[in-house]
């Protein structure tokens, strides 16, 4: 067989300290004033699938992910199927708790967790299609849900007031000061 040449796109390998330090810093302002919000009311505000949303605002990684409708709409909706899912299937179980036992293999309550997480992931794949709010991130949301880390109706709707203050405050008030201050970060896979 004759050796075909590939061409394979190699990344550029430019630094730009202005977009490192802009994403950096927008980072920074999201958690903090999360954080704060948090402390204040004892409820969670601050949880794991706000940092991939956050990373993809404040890198400019994909304009798509910056909208409000697929940011606050994905999560919104990976809440909903989360809670469907837990309720029909998750038996009250949560990880926290499973996990912490010993000898858990081929267990019931791991049956009811991985049935409650793999139907809260097609429903919300499914409704995230139908509806158009594609939000990769809102993929750890409805797992974290599921899999009874975070649940009930309060719960759920603390996650979306969350995921709405960190698009507010991207959108509204750090973007804004980006690009005043000329720290717009470009997309980081161009």
């Amino acid at each position: 067989m004759p050796d075909a040449d590939l061409e394979v796109d190699e990344p550029e390998t430019d630094f730009d300290l202005k977009d490192e330090y802009s994403a950096t810093v927008n980072v920074f302002l999201h958690f903090m004033v999360l954080g704060v919000i948090t402390l204040v009311t004892g409820r969670p505000f601050l949880f794991p699938s706000l940092g991939p949303s956050a990373y993809l605002m404040a890198t400019g990684e994909q304009p798509r992910a910056e909208g409000g409708y697929h940011v606050i709409g994905g999560h919104a909706v990976a809440v909903v199927c989360g809670l469907i899912a837990y309720a029909l299937v998750g038996n009250e179980v949560s990880a926290y708790v499973v996990f912490d036992r010993p000898n858990i293999a081929f267990s019931w309550e791991l049956v009811y967790l991985m049935a409650s997480a793999t139907l809260a992931m097609m429903l919300t794949t499914t409704t995230m299609l139908l509806t158009k709010t594609n939000h990769a991130a809102a993929c750890a949301t409805t797992l974290i849900v599921a899999l009874g880390l975070m649940g009930g109706l309060e719960d759920g709707a603390i996650i979306v007031v969350a995921v709405a203050i960190l698009w507010y405050l991207h959108d509204r008030v750090i973007s804004t000061l980006a690009e005043w201050f000329g720290f717009k970060p470009r997309d980081a896979r161009e």
